[in-house]
This record gives C-alpha cells, sequence and structure tokens, in this order.
C-alpha cells in the first residue's frame, strides 16, 4: 500500500490559512450586523404618534376613527392621533395624506369612490388614488333609494315613470356619491329625473325628502335605517346583492348586477411607497381591531357595520370600484357638463 506523508510545515501552512479564512468571515459576519440597516419593522413605530388624517368634519368617516383608534394604539403600542382635515370635498385632507413621507405615521381614510369622483368628470386633481398604498376596507354600505313614508310613489318603476322627472336631493355638489349614483341609475334605466344639489349635510338633504321638497333620494342604507324606524321615509329599492330589508327589492333582483358596486365605502391608506412590512402591520392591526369582542359589540348596537378588507384584498376592490365608474366617465361628464 502506498502512503502519503504529510510535513510538519504543510500542516502549520494548511492552519494558518484557515484561520485566515475564520478570522475574514467572522469580520463579515459583525461588518453586516453592525452596518446593515435594521428592518422597518423592527423600529416602527416608535415614540413618534401615528396621524390618522379625517378629511371632513364630524360624522360616519370621523366616528369609525375615533372608535378604532383605542384599539389601535393598544395593538400597535403608539399614541394614535385622529386629526380632521376638512375640505373642498375632501381633498385638503387627500392631498396631505398623498403628499406624506411613506413612513407608516401620516395615514388617513379615504370616501370611496368619491374621492375618486373629481378625476372620472374631468376634475384636476393632486393625488393619484392608483397610487396610494392600500392598507384596510373599514366598512362598506350599500346604497339604497328612499321616499317620503306617506309617498304614492310605491315602486321604483312608478318612480321612472313619473309625468314630469323625478326629482331627488343630494348633498354637496355633483360629484359626490349620492349624484353619481343618481345619474348613473336613472341614465342608464332611461328615467327623467332632476338632481338637486348643494344641502350642506346628507341630514338636510334627507330632511328634503320627508317635506316631500323632492321625490326621493339615494343614500348608504346604514344612514337611512333610522328614518325607516322613525317612520319618515320608506324604501323603494336596495343596492344588495340580495336586499337584507323584507318587502324591498335589491336592484339586483331586478336585473342589474352591475348597481351593486354603489355603495360607500370606508377605506385607509398611506402616501405611495409606504413599505410592505408596515403596510402590513398596519393592515393587521385594523383587522384585529375591528375584529375584537368590544369594537364588535359596538357595531352592532350602533348600527355602524365593519366590512373588513386586508391590504391586498383591498388594493384589488379599490381596482375595481374604480374601472367600475371609470366606465361611466363620458356618461359622467356629458350630465355635468356646465354644472
Amino acid at each position: 500500500m502506498n502512503s502519503v506523508h504529510i510535513s510538519d510545515d504543510t500542516l502549520r501552512q494548511a492552519s494558518g490559512i484557515t484561520a485566515v479564512f475564520g478570522r475574514l468571515f467572522m469580520f463579515v459576519l459583525i461588518s453586516v450586523a453592525l452596518f446593515s440597516p435594521p428592518s422597518a419593522v423592527a423600529e416602527w413605530p416608535n415614540d413618534k404618534p401615528i396621524k390618522i388624517v379625517i378629511p371632513f368634519g364630524p360624522g360616519g368617516f370621523d366616528t369609525y376613527v375615533r372608535t378604532l383608534a383605542p384599539a389601535l394604539e393598544e395593538i400597535l403600542g403608539a399614541v394614535v392621533v385622529p386629526e380632521n382635515v376638512p375640505g373642498a370635498g375632501g381633498r385638503i385632507g387627500a392631498n396631505r395624506v398623498y403628499r406624506a413621507r411613506p413612513d407608516g405615521y401620516t395615514i388617513g381614510i379615504w370616501n370611496m369612490p368619491g374621492m375618486s369622483m373629481p378625476a372620472v368628470v374631468g376634475e384636476k386633481v393632486r393625488y393619484d388614488l392608483h397610487s396610494l398604498s392600500w392598507i384596510a376596507q373599514l366598512s362598506f354600505d350599500h346604497y339604497a333609494l328612499a321616499v317620503k313614508a306617506d309617498s304614492p310613489i310605491k315602486t321604483f318603476e312608478q318612480l321612472c315613470k313619473l309625468a314630469r322627472p323625478a326629482t331627488f336631493a343630494a348633498q354637496g355638489g355633483f360629484t359626490e356619491t349620492a349624484s353619481i349614483a343618481t345619474v348613473i341609475t336613472m341614465a342608464e334605466l332611461g328615467c327623467p329625473y332632476k338632481l338637486i344639489t348643494g344641502y350642506q349635510s346628507s341630514g338636510q338633504a334627507t330632511l328634503a325628502v320627508m317635506r316631500g321638497d323632492v321625490d326621493a333620494r339615494f343614500n348608504p342604507l346604514g344612514s337611512l335605517l333610522p328614518y325607516v324606524s322613525s317612520g319618515d321615509i320608506r324604501l323603494l329599492l336596495t343596492f344588495e346583492r340580495q336586499s337584507s330589508i323584507p318587502g324591498v327589492p335589491s336592484v339586483v333582483e331586478l336585473g342589474h348586477e352591475e348597481f351593486e358596486n354603489f355603495g360607500l365605502r370606508r377605506v385607509i391608506a398611506g402616501p405611495p411607497g409606504l413599505p410592505d412590512d408596515i403596510r402590513a402591520r398596519l393592515s393587521n392591526a385594523f383587522l384585529e381591531a375591528m375584529q375584537s369582542e368590544r369594537l364588535t359589540e359596538w357595531s352592532l348596537k350602533s348600527n355602524n357595520p365593519f366590512s373588513p378588507l386586508d391590504d391586498a384584498a383591498t388594493a384589488a376592490q379599490m381596482d375595481r370600484v374604480m374601472r367600475f365608474y371609470d366606465g361611466y366617465g363620458a356618461l359622467l361628464r356629458k350630465e355635468f357638463k356646465g354644472k
């Protein structure tokens, strides 16, 4: 048998080389540990408060955010500050969020599709909804159509076939969600109508129906139900897939499934470029808060329903919503021209 002899010098050289490479490897590991930036989630949130911009004054959007804020503080371990920034139909607050640093410390609640309407009808805005960092959907309140409780109009067909254009009340201007729902529904179904805008609040527009100043009103179902319970108004139609109100048909049951998209969505989003890990952590916090026992009880008692969606599902849903309304852009621009 042949044998191989390795000298002591060779062994010492090999050991030295191994030691050198070992020290070099440890140096690389230490350098990575010292100089690599920590993950965003590891240091977020720190002692800086998280602002949730509400682009409206007191009302439904404000109520949702202020109710969720304490639960979010417990989950995230950070101070959460609701901040009302009203004006210009929500655009001032929207611009504040859109221009914020994408660090997770400034996010906002968005009225969808309301905030998409100015661009759909050709108005210039300073924010791009397609580039927002969508975080979570809080609620989706389907629209419904209401008339005065003692109105002689008993069905949508009767409303459509009046001897004159049916009159509708809507708060705000022509780009408000209720105005859009009115125009698309009535124009697409070939029903003569007249839209009366400028009411200062949702309550004032509903009061116009109760007084008989107008024939009807489109509005989120949840906002109309208290007036139904008090006997002041009556529902003709809901925009749910299957009506939740006994004796009231849904628009889908009447053969118009496409109108199921009509509704008010309260959605949380941050500025463009929000890191994925921070967005996911915020999304999880909102979902955990909405599913807590305390807020579930509040939702049921206050008739403020949650319709939770995480960040990915919200982004997909917002894409569908914007494509739906973009498809009616030409109709809306024609109807609102000069108004």
